[in-house]
């Protein structure tokens, strides 16, 4: 069955992944832990625990597209992987919370799998998604870090995220909260490459 609403959004590439966007079909068949519906839809393979890593996020974007199937482009993204013999794997998630607020301002979150960890792929796909955005307008960006997740510290402190506070999450307890402006960093140029 068809999503009414439903956005084609292409993919954002980096030099290694493509950044795949979770459509509304994709992520309800994860809540239904339908990996081979899900795995159908997105077009890879999906990792066993994928659904129960994302369900709260799940939960939530389902209800922001329910109500606003446009603001798709901005939300989850698979991070998925083409092996040299075409196989694809979903390595991890990534994406913003929402569009942009009416200060042109967007929180990003992203998540890799454990055998993806310290390889890079946080930063390569922060900095396309980034890239992404700024060719849609948008250069002031949010992240919420739990104190103690130094890779994910360590990432954002790359691109100059300045701390700006500390809040309590109803799920993750205590973040530090920062805040980056401006993009692409001072003396970097931005990438070329799609709008959409």
């Amino acid at each position: 069955m068809a999503d009414l609403g439903a956005v084609s959004v292409a993919p954002i590439r980096t030099a290694r992944f493509e950044l795949v966007s979770m459509s509304m079909a994709f992520m309800r068949a994860l809540v239904a832990r339908d990996l081979p519906a899900a795995e159908a839809e997105i077009g890879a393979e999906v990792p066993i625990d994928f659904p129960d890593q994302l369900d709260n996020f799940l939960q939530f974007r389902i209800a922001d597209l329910e109500l606003d199937p446009a603001a798709q482009p901005w939300l989850g993204r698979a991070i998925v992987l083409t092996e040299p013999d075409g196989t694809r794997t979903i390595i991890g998630s990534a994406g913003f919370h929402s569009p942009p607020d009416p200060d042109g301002r967007v929180e990003i979150g992203y998540r890799v799998e454990a055998p993806y960890r310290r390889q890079g792929v946080a930063t390569e796909v922060v900095r396309a998604l980034f890239d992404w955005a700024h060719a849609q307008g948008v250069d002031r960006f949010r992240a919420s870090v739990s104190p103690d997740n130094l890779a994910s510290l360590g990432v954002i402190g790359q691109f100059g995220f300045q701390q700006v506070g500390v809040q309590i999450d109803d799920i993750d307890g205590e973040e530090l909260v920062f805040d980056l402006e401006g993009w692409p960093p001072e003396g970097e140029p931005a990438a070329d490459g799609p709008t959409r």
